[in-house]
């Protein structure tokens, strides 16, 4: 490895030399400047240079989105612009009288190769991960509950062959622990197992052409019930804990979860096109128990759609450029004697930063996660030191218990997943080590500012900021911040540091591209409310409407052989209107005709949450609004004591789980969006809510006073006692 190290010296120090000789002879690049930019467009920090010396920069076309923060005080410009390209592995040439940016192509086929490697790693991992699980289902470890490592396998040295790391991985899960054969074996059949476990289990037992068809990106089910194409269930596998039926165990004083399957369950497996992770859904039928005098109900519908993560950076370490970067940076017991160890508390010359609110989470009242870039210009104004980094709103950092006066420690924190290398003089530069993957995917500021912008004014966006942004997405881009939305809940979200509702877009990203597709006239068709067949739509429409309408796996009819009517909850209602429903799939009208339609919610308070000390939401209690409750068994002339006995309630509520919340705070959601309804025949129907949530401080003595006055017998029912 020794003369690969000496290889990459060599070659950092000449792409070094090349901007350095490009740039050297200009005096007007000799002049002191200062740049203190975050999160800007390469193509805007050139303009702000270029300003300040009155050179003509620029950067080729496919860079000016690409991203980047500088945070310099008082260096000639020269430097900076070489220490830019320094960081990028880019390059300066002469253009006329312009100075242009580009990519070497000794650059552009490394990054390409390093992406070629990483398609590679995901197969020949998973390739890894299935092999362990069967080696862990032939010969699980011996039982060692005293031994911490068995219930907590330590994880690998950063420096382990890439194997371990996969070998750990399915170890971590206890595969073994799903298997019928095991339980008797140890003689105690496990209560708990989760789908992890389960679905390693399910790996390691698939037949040789289920494992060619996902190595391949192919979806493969597995059902106790199974329809054409899909492989049936092991007998030997366990299914998890809680698709499983429970009974009393009258020794315990408890319910324990029974041995027995459900009789109804499978799995959805599907490896994405990118991506260090497997998407899967379980999906059962349980059967609630009814008296002897009562008809049985529908069974329910259970869908959980979840990740399982794999790792791959293992197997790409080895490559050249990755490598290169390794030589680059600079180890941290160098770099530590070069930063200060305490941090200035003030200044007279620039104002302190001050952390941003990111909207990506509707449940977090805190402010513990932000952007690298907020930290690295934190760190740059305590130190003083030249800071330059590249940028992606998908870069955050975790600042909870961060001693923010400790600037080795900050440094430390933002060199988790990215390289630092501390110059002689002084520079601080740093790249994000998944940069090379990041890039493809993301969001062009042009696209985000003006959205938190306007979020700023309004405290509200439009549809039609969400629908714009939809349509611009790449279906790469789609693809990867969709990843969490196996279903319609973002579940292990990509988390994307912007300041307005981001968890809008994500959850509804389908729905919105499909109204994107739409021209000005069949929107303001849409604004009426009214159903639109889809025999309106152009072609390319009506693909995008089948997008829309189709879920990220195939119904359950697909993969379970099912001939009854069955019924399940349509959860996302809560956060959109206030009230979850059951549905049962018998009392559906039949969907004659594939149509679609927009239904428009005003703002409406939706719900009270209870906030701990530490900003996190404990407890909450909805407030449904009344055109989407059954209320046509309340009496009109009851309907006033109706409202008022249910806020009475909710106020009490509110109150009560305040006193059990030390230092807690109360706040009121409000919500206001749009439904939009898709159905297709025979009975095919998808609900998007496009509902946005902002939330207020609410006043504890108003609840109070509010509750006092409610417990006041009314004067109106006191007039018409008898």
């Amino acid at each position: 490895m020794r003369w690969l190290s000496l290889w990459l010296c060599v070659i950092l120090t000449g792409l070094h030399a090349l901007a350095q000789e490009t740039l050297a002879d200009d005096p007007r690049l000799q002049t002191r400047i200062t740049v203190w930019l975050k999160m800007e467009p390469l193509r805007d920090t050139l303009r702000a240079i270029s300003k300040q010396t009155g050179v003509p920069l620029r950067c080729q076309d496919a860079l000016q989105h690409h991203k980047v923060s500088v945070f310099v005080e008082d260096r000639p410009a020269g430097e900076i612009l070489t220490q830019l390209a320094a960081l990028f592995r880019y390059a300066w040439r002469k253009d006329g009288e312009e100075y242009v940016l580009y990519v070497p192509e000794e650059t552009r086929q490394q990054e390409e190769g390093v992406l070629r490697a990483g398609r590679a790693a995901r197969v020949r991992a998973l390739r890894d991960v299935i092999r362990f699980a069967r080696e862990a289902l032939k010969n699980p470890p011996a039982e060692a509950e005293d031994d911490d490592s068995f219930w907590d396998p330590p994880q690998p040295s950063e420096d382990a062959p890439p194997e371990e790391w996969s070998r750990w991985s399915v170890y971590w899960y206890r595969p073994w622990e799903a298997t019928r054969g095991y339980a008797q074996k140890r003689g105690n059949f496990p209560e708990w197992v989760f789908e992890g476990t389960v679905l390693l289990a399910l790996l390691a037992k698939m037949p040789p052409q289920a494992e060619h068809a996902l190595l391949n990106g192919q979806l493969v089910g597995f059902s106790t019930r199974p329809m054409s194409g899909v492989y049936p269930m092991p007998a030997e596998i366990i299914a998890p804990h809680y698709i499983r039926e429970q009974e009393w165990d009258e020794n315990a004083g408890r319910y324990r979860t029974v041995q027995q399957n459900p009789e109804y369950w499978g799995f959805w497996i599907r490896l994405p096109e990118r991506g260090n992770y497997l998407e899967y859904e379980l999906v059962s039928f349980s059967q609630d128990s009814s008296p002897p005098d009562r008809r049985p109900s529908e069974p329910r519908l259970y869908c959980s759609a979840d990740l399982f993560v794999f790792h791959t950076a293992p197997y790409v370490r080895d490559h050249p450029w990755l490598a290169q970067w390794r030589a680059w940076a600079t180890p941290q017991k160098e770099w530590e004697p070069r930063i200060p160890e305490h941090a200035l508390t003030s200044r007279d010359d620039r104002p302190k930063p001050q952390f941003p609110s990111y909207g990506s989470d509707r449940y977090s009242y805190n402010n513990y996660i932000i952007n690298s870039a907020d930290l690295l210009e934190w760190f740059a104004w305590s130190t003083r030191l030249p800071v330059i980094s590249e940028a992606f709103r998908t870069d955050w950092v975790w600042v909870r218990d961060m001693n923010l006066n400790a600037p080795r420690s900050v440094l430390l924190t933002l060199s988790n997943q990215a390289w630092i290398r501390v110059d002689e003089s002084g520079y601080v530069l740093r790249r994000p080590e998944l940069y090379w993957g990041w890039r493809l995917v993301e969001l062009p500021e042009d696209w985000l500012r003006p959205l938190e912008q306007r979020f700023a004014q309004k405290r509200w966006l439009d549809l039609e900021d969400y629908v714009a942004l939809a349509g611009r997405m790449t279906e790469s881009q789609v693809r990867y911040y969709k990843r969490d939305g196996i279903g319609d809940y973002a579940m292990d979200s990509v988390m994307v540091t912007v300041r307005f509702p981001w968890e809008t877009l994500i959850e509804n990203l389908r729905g919105l591209r499909f109204l994107a597709s739409l021209n000005a006239v069949q929107r303001r068709r849409l604004l009426s409310g009214e159903w639109i067949p889809t025999s309106t739509l152009t072609l390319p429409q009506r693909q995008r409407f089948q997008e829309a309408i189709d879920d990220r796996f195939p119904p359950p009819e697909q993969l379970l052989r099912i001939d009854f009517p069955y019924r399940w909850y349509d959860s996302r209602r809560a956060d959109a209107l206030g009230s979850s429903g059951e549905v049962s799939l018998a009392s559906l009208p039949p969907a004659d005709t594939p149509a679609f339609r927009l239904r428009l919610y005003h703002e409406h308070p939706l719900r009270y949450d209870i906030v701990s000390e530490e900003g996190y939401r404990t407890r909450g209690t909805y407030i449904p609004r009344e055109d989407d409750l059954p209320l046509s068994g309340v009496a009109p002339e009851k309907l006033e004591n109706w409202r008022r006995e249910r806020e009475r309630s909710r106020i009490e509520y509110v109150l009560e789980a305040l006193k059990e919340e030390q230092g807690g705070r109360v706040y009121l959601a409000y919500t206001q969006g749009y439904t939009l309804e898709l159905q297709a025949p025979p009975a095919q129907r998808k609900i998007y809510y496009i509902f946005q949530q902002r939330a207020e401080p609410a006043d504890v003595r108003t609840l109070e006073a509010k509750l006092k006055e409610m417990e006041q017998p009314d004067e109106d029912t006191q007039a018409n006692r008898p």
